[in-house]
C-alpha cells in the first residue's frame, strides 16, 4: 500500500465577524481521521484553540498560517509546503475560499475541495458538498471536478456509524452553540431557562474556543441542579444520545442531532446557517428560530415551553443521514491517486 501525504488547509477559531468558529476545522479531523494510515499535515489559520485542538486529535504536522493573508502569500506559502513536503493530495476546506488559489493549487497537486450550501462550481479534481438541500448524486460540474453531492456525503465523525442503543435520557435539552459562541447564545438561554427550573434539566456544552463567563458561572450555581455547563466534549453523540431535545446553531451539530433523530431547534449565528436552518424545518426534521434579535428570547421561550409541556416534535421517520459520509469520501479521496497510477 502506497502512503499517500495529504495536505489539509482550513481555519477557524474565535474570530468575531469572520462567520468562523470550529465546523471546518472538526469536519477535516473526522475526514483525516479515516485516512490515519498515510502522512497528514494541516495548514491552518488559527484564530485560537484550532492547534491545541490538533495536538489533543494526535496531530503532528501543523503548519500555521498567518490569520487574513492575502491571497498571493497563501498561494506561495501553500505552493511552498506542497514542494517540500511532496504532497500527493491537498484537501481544502475553507469559508470564502477564492477560485484562484484553487487553480493554482490543482496545477501542482491533486485536488479535493469541501463546499457547503448550494455552492458547487468550484476548481478541482473531487468536490464535496454534503449540505441537506441537496440531492444524493455524483455529477460533474464545469470545471471538470467529480462532485459528490447531498447529505451522505456529509463527513461526520464515525461514531455516528454505530447504532445508538435505547438508553435513559439524563437531560430534558443538550444545548450547543458552535466551537465559538459569538453571539453568546448560551448566556441568553440559561437566563430564560432560569424560569423553567424545576422542568428542563439541561447540559451546554460551550465549545473549545468560548470561555465560562462570570454570569454563567453564577447561574450554574445558582441552578446547579437544573443547569450542567462544561466546556466540551470527546463524544457528542454520547451527550446527544443523554438528552431528550436540542437546540443549537445550524452547522455540523444539526446534523449530528438529526442522525440521531432528537428534536431540535436552531438559533443562527451567522446569515449562512440560515440556508441550512430553513432546510431543516422545511423538512420537519428541526424548528428554525432565526438570527439573535429583539424577538428571539420569545421564540426560545416558545420552545422550552414545548418542550417542558413534551409538545414539541419532528417528522421521526425521515432518514436523511447514514453517518457514513467521511468514510464515502475517505474513499473517493484515496481513488485520486489510484485513478494517477492506473
Amino acid at each position: 500500500m502506497i502512503l499517500l501525504r495529504i495536505l489539509f488547509r482550513t481555519s477557524g477559531g474565535k474570530a468575531s465577524g469572520k462567520e468562523l468558529g470550529l465546523g471546518h476545522i472538526f469536519r477535516c479531523i473526522h475526514l483525516a481521521n479515516k485516512l490515519r494510515s498515510n502522512m497528514i499535515y494541516f495548514l491552518i489559520e488559527d484564530y485560537g484553540n484550532v492547534k491545541k485542538i490538533l495536538k489533543e486529535k494526535h496531530f503532528k504536522n501543523i503548519i500555521l498560517q498567518n490569520p487574513n493573508v492575502n491571497l498571493t502569500s497563501d498561494i506561495k506559502k501553500t505552493k511552498e509546503i506542497i514542494n517540500k513536503n511532496k504532497i500527493d493530495i491537498v484537501i481544502v476546506d475553507k469559508y470564502k475560499t477564492k477560485k484562484k488559489y484553487l487553480h493554482e493549487i490543482r496545477k501542482i497537486s491533486k485536488l479535493v475541495f469541501i463546499s457547503d450550501l448550494n455552492n458547487n462550481e468550484y476548481p478541482a479534481d473531487v468536490l464535496i458538498n454534503g449540505f441537506i438541500g441537496l440531492q444524493n448524486q455524483i455529477t460533474t460540474n464545469k470545471y471538470g471536478a467529480k462532485c459528490f453531492l447531498g447529505p451522505q456525503y456529509q463527513i461526520l465523525d464515525d461514531k455516528y456509524t454505530k447504532n445508538s442503543p435505547i438508553r435513559k435520557k439524563k437531560w430534558t435539552l443538550l444545548a450547543s452553540f458552535g466551537g465559538y459562541d459569538e453571539h453568546n447564545l448560551s448566556g441568553l438561554l440559561c437566563n430564560i431557562l432560569s424560569k423553567y427550573d424545576d422542568k428542563i434539566k439541561t447540559r451546554l456544552i460551550l465549545g473549545p474556543a468560548t470561555s465560562k463567563s462570570n454570569a454563567l458561572l453564577m447561574l450554574q450555581k445558582k441552578y446547579e441542579k437544573s443547569i450542567s455547563i462544561i466546556s466540551h466534549t470527546n463524544n457528542m453523540q454520547k451527550e446527544i444520545l443523554d438528552s431528550k431535545f436540542g437546540i443549537c446553531s445550524g452547522g455540523i451539530t444539526s446534523y449530528e442531532f438529526a442522525i440521531m433523530k432528537i428534536p431540535f431547534s436552531i438559533v443562527c449565528q451567522y446569515k449562512h446557517q440560515m440556508i441550512t436552518a430553513k432546510q431543516w424545518h422545511k423538512y420537519k426534521l428541526a424548528k428554525n428560530l432565526g438570527f439573535p434579535n429583539s424577538s428571539l428570547p420569545k421564540k426560545i421561550d416558545n420552545f422550552l415551553k414545548e418542550i417542558s409541556e413534551n409538545k414539541f416534535h419532528i417528522d421521526s421517520n425521515r432518514h436523511i443521514i447514514d453517518g457514513f459520509g467521511a468514510r464515502r469520501v475517505a474513499k473517493e479521496v484515496l481513488n485520486l491517486m489510484n485513478d494517477k497510477i492506473r
